[in-house]
């Protein structure tokens, strides 16, 4: 969507509330001002912090048949906290794990800022038990009644007192009847840390267990759900995704919902709009159905969501050993990075993580446009440029004929009012005339609406990419635009920062930047070349259009802007150059 499309649709305007024009122009003023209101108005309210200390807490049902889970004890907040732990000193990953359980609830994502690039405080990913925003992964391991196998409050032997990369770190509990755990852990030079949880029989008589991983994180505060999902997630067939909210979540209770890989090396984790943690577990030669996924809510205190993996019960004779690899992605959602775990691992589309949208079609390309252009030039601010331009290019041969109508109509406009004035009360004689006229002339008044609706997908689908991929999360362009993917950070409400005081007091739509003014003086350029609605009301209601976008483009990222800004210098230059073409053309006539 463009001011030029725009544009095009008032030209070809005629009065009356049948005018196809003024609906598709209204549409979309109207989606762009649901948008924007529905984020400053209706966005849900930072959750109260909770309680997560939990005193009885079901990990996982029973194996059907085999009994109910009577309640599984999680490990206590006083133990979490005061529990030694072993440091994370990857490439990518920091942070600590717990001993009391093995537990993953501190963990930073070393290569990306909080507040921007350069922010030392690094993405806290994973926190520990305690706090309102508790987040975890753990791998467990129970009986076929969901009981755990290992206390509690057992604190594990450790090999070392660090995990890094090419140096795994081994937990090993070892239980007075003749069993022993170990948990194994390795992490990569990038966002895996790969969990080997092995048993080891020697109590003389065979014992049932089975393996349970699971990611567990209190209810967050989400304020940009309505653009793109976040919450538990998975994928369990090809190339398909299941997807169930944190509102679901806490309606489906404790026993939640199961499913089952279906041929495929399935996953399950919770996304964020950024950020990824997911479990994918090794699968058994030929056993791929020995593995269940669940959503769900464990009991206990604060507003829990659980993702897991589970498999099913297995016999483990005297003096057996059995192991099962879990691997667990704790990282951005950055295409190439996941893609290349969906090689490694197996895995079924990892980057289904990312939202494309209700046009991935346009989405996808537009993504590896702007990352290509990227690679070319070195900026995402020009590879946004470049990529109008392409745009542009694409759109060409239609924005051509929606310019070439629109000059004829302004050089109809005389006419079309001498028309006017002779039927002022035969509307339908005036259609008629206005009909044969547009014939004669060989115009056609509803040229200016196929671009308008081929560009609205474009700047939705140019929208999308720009919130949701990472390579645009604190990507720089020229100036005073520090983050391509945040609003413009100038305000003329302290003259550009001229003023020494702050405007975060001010809503966004007030705080008018430089991108989204000059966005708005270029759309008033372009709508001045074209010829005025005959209606005055439609004249009236368009001449504060341009301001009415500057406000609302105000409110989007910058980058956004940028591209709409570009995108009306163009047109204006496109313009201009096919009016003059009619007017020579007109000229040679008389």
């Amino acid at each position: 969507a463009s001011s030029s499309a725009i544009s095009a649709s008032i030209n070809s305007a005629r009065p009356g509330p049948a005018d196809p024009s003024m609906v598709i122009v209204a549409a979309i003023a109207l989606s762009m001002l649901i948008l924007i209101v529905y984020q400053i108005y209706f966005v849900p309210p930072e959750q109260p912090q909770q309680n997560v200390a939990s005193p009885e807490e079901t990990l996982a049902p029973a194996v059907a048949g085999s009994g109910s889970a009577s309640g599984l004890a999680e490990t206590t907040e006083t133990t979490q906290v005061t529990a030694p732990r072993a440091d994370i000193t990857a490439a990518a990953l920091g942070g600590s794990l717990s001993l009391a359980g093995g537990r993953l609830d501190d963990l930073r994502l070393l290569q990306y800022g909080e507040v921007n690039a350069d922010d030392p405080e690094r993405v806290h990913l994973l926190r520990r038990t305690g706090g309102p925003d508790s987040y975890f992964a753990e791998v467990l391991f129970l009986d076929p009644n969901g009981q755990r196998m290992v206390a509690k409050d057992a604190l594990w032997q450790a090999s070392g007192t660090v995990l890094s990369t090419g140096q795994p770190l081994t937990l090993t509990h070892r239980r007075d009847d003749g069993m022993t755990f170990i948990l194994t852990y390795s992490v990569d030079d990038a966002y895996l840390i790969s969990i080997t949880a092995e048993a080891s029989n020697a109590s003389g008589a065979a014992v049932d267990i089975r393996y349970f991983a699971r990611i567990r994180r209190n209810l967050p505060s989400i304020s940009d759900f309505f653009i793109s999902y976040e919450g538990p997630i998975g994928v369990f067939a090809e190339d398909q995704k299941t997807e169930i909210d944190y509102d679901e979540i806490q309606e489906l209770g404790a026993a939640g919902e199961t499913y089952t890989a279906d041929a495929v090396k399935g996953w399950v984790g919770i996304t964020d709009k950024y950020w990824l943690t997911a479990f994918v577990p090794d699968q058994l030669a030929g056993q791929a159905d020995d593995l269940s996924f669940g959503f769900r809510r464990p009991s206990g205190a604060g507003e829990p969501a659980q993702v897991d993996a589970s498999t099913t019960p297995v016999s483990l004779a005297d003096g057996q050993r059995l192991s099962r690899v879990f691997h667990l992605y704790a990282g951005p959602k950055k295409i190439n990075v996941l893609l290349g775990y969906n090689e490694s691992l197996g895995a079924e589309r990892l980057d289904h993580a990312i939202d494309w949208g209700w046009f991935p079609f346009l989405t996808k390309p537009f993504f590896h446009g702007l990352n290509w252009f990227y690679g070319i030039l070195g900026n995402f601010g020009l590879a946004i440029l470049a990529l109008t331009v392409v745009v542009k290019l694409a759109f060409f041969p239609l924005a051509n004929r929606s310019y070439h109508s629109m000059a004829k109509m302004r050089e109809l406009a005389p006419r079309i009012q001498e028309l006017r004035d002779r039927f002022p009360d035969d509307k339908q004689r005036l259609q008629q005339e206005m009909m044969q006229l547009y014939r004669d002339e060989k115009i056609n008044p509803a040229a200016g609406c196929l671009p308008i609706l081929l560009q609205i997908p474009v700047f939705f689908a140019l929208y999308k990419v720009l919130f949701v991929t990472i390579e645009m999360r604190h990507a720089p362009f020229y100036g005073w635009v520090e983050d391509l993917s945040a609003l413009d950070p100038t305000s003329i409400l302290n003259v550009f920062g001229l003023l020494p005081y702050s405007t975060a007091w001010a809503p966004d739509f007030l705080n008018l930047g430089v991108w989204p003014i000059l966005m708005g003086i270029t759309m008033f350029v372009q709508m001045s070349l074209n010829p005025p609605p005959p209606d005055p009301i439609q004249a009236k209601v368009f001449k504060f259009m341009p301001l009415m976008f500057t406000f609302l483009l105000a409110t989007f990222p910058a980058g956004l802007v940028i591209y709409w800004t570009w995108n009306n210098l163009l047109s204006i230059i496109q313009q201009m150059y096919i009016m003059q073409s009619v007017k020579k053309a007109s000229a040679k006539k008389a």
